[in-house]
């Protein structure tokens, strides 16, 4: 009986209806077949539908009816609601005050909140969107279109970019970000900056992986898996990967050490510079990067 009512429960009442229907008439059908057919054959009343038989039936039905019905609309409601999330990065200090968001005119509260990072649900389709941060200047308009399970990041202020920075190594120990050269099995330490997002009028798409606050960072990092923070930073300073990474450990000490621990330094590369180094120069910034790992490391 339980399994009966966790099925129910899960939206499969029409089929547990249609079920019983169906069972109910095969066993009145069963039942006038059985019949006894001796002795003096009783008067069939005028209205069939009159008879305490009919009746009873009927009253089961109607009752097994409204049963359903009610635990069908117990499952309905119980059902999270479709659609996507909108992801917003506050600047100031109070996120859940200073941050104003609307769909299609309507307020909408946010179903997280976890650090600056607010999350906002949004049903499936198109909508306007109103976004205002009371720490910056004027609001934005957004068009979005929400499929279901979208997580789209929009950005408070047109000059604020979101800058994505690799936290494999600077949180995991894992192996530090490197770009392959044409030298065989010569490999270069490089910045771990995976990208910057400049087109902030339209929503950008999560990453997989990426969180935007560093208490969202899982525990731990399985094998073969990578892990990335988004931050927003003045596009103005978010054109180069070097002056973005500078000025991201300025703005986050935390980062900042993290960066000194596992051993980057301001020799380090970007993906950009080593692509356009020959090969001599290659080799000796991989000769560089090799003696300082072999300093840093303890005997």
């Amino acid at each position: 009986m339980l399994r009966l009512i966790r099925y129910i429960i899960n939206g499969n009442a029409l089929e547990v209806l249609a079920i019983l229907v169906v069972v109910l008439l095969v066993w009145w059908v069963f039942s006038l077949i059985t019949a006894p057919t001796t002795g003096p054959t009783p008067r069939e009343p005028d209205d069939p539908s009159g008879s305490p038989g009919y009746a009873k039936v009927a009253l089961g039905l109607f009752a097994a009816v409204l049963v359903l019905w009610g635990l069908s609309s117990i499952s309905y409601s119980d059902d999270p609601p479709k659609g996507g999330r909108l992801h917003v990065v506050a600047t100031g200090p109070q996120p859940d005050r200073d941050i104003v968001l609307r769909v299609d005119e309507q307020p909408v509260t946010p179903v997280l909140h976890a650090d600056h990072h607010l999350a906002f649900p949004v049903p499936t389709g198109r909508h306007a969107v109103f976004l205002k941060d009371s720490t910056v200047d004027g609001s934005r308009d957004f068009e979005v279109e929400i499929r279901e399970g979208d997580d789209l990041m929009l950005s408070v202020h047109p000059d604020l970019c979101p800058v994505q920075i690799d936290m494999s190594a600077l949180t995991y120990g894992q192996p530090a970000r490197s770009t392959r050269t044409p030298l065989d099995g010569v490999v270069i330490r490089t910045l771990p900056v995976v990208g910057v997002f400049t087109r902030t009028e339209l929503p950008m798409p999560l990453p997989p992986g990426a969180v935007l606050s560093f208490n969202e960072l899982p525990d731990a990092l399985s094998p073969g898996l990578s892990a990335s923070i988004l931050i927003p930073l003045p596009c103005s300073m978010a054109q180069d990967d070097r002056a973005l990474w500078a000025e991201a450990r300025k703005r986050f000490p935390g980062l900042d050490d993290a960066a000194r621990r596992v051993g980057y330094t301001e020799a380090d590369p970007t993906r950009r510079e080593v692509a356009a180094m020959d090969e001599e120069r290659v080799f000796e910034l991989f000769k560089q990067q090799g003696a300082a790992l072999a300093r840093e490391t303890p005997p």
